[in-house]
């Protein structure tokens, strides 16, 4: 994004737990019992606009983890 003259400051990402489609479930070649995370990530210019979405990352949810890293700065 930075070639293209734009300052990413801020990426979201929202998941969501439940059973796969039919589609996912071939597609990811799992049994319509295997649950599946869903996620969005949203990559946001310092302007405050989204600039890239990701929807919908779809995982199977037995065999993947997040992990999450929040470092909070004090005064």
């Amino acid at each position: 994004m930075s070639s293209l003259g734009i300052t990413v400051s801020r990426i979201t990402e929202s998941f969501v737990c439940g059973m796969p489609t039919t589609d996912e479930a071939t597609t990811l070649r799992i049994g319509t019992g295997v649950p599946v995370l869903r996620y969005t990530c949203r990559h946001i210019a310092d302007t405050g606009r989204v600039v890239e979405v990701a929807h919908p990352i779809v995982r199977r949810g037995d065999t993947t983890v997040v992990d999450f890293v929040i470092d909070l700065d004090g005064p």
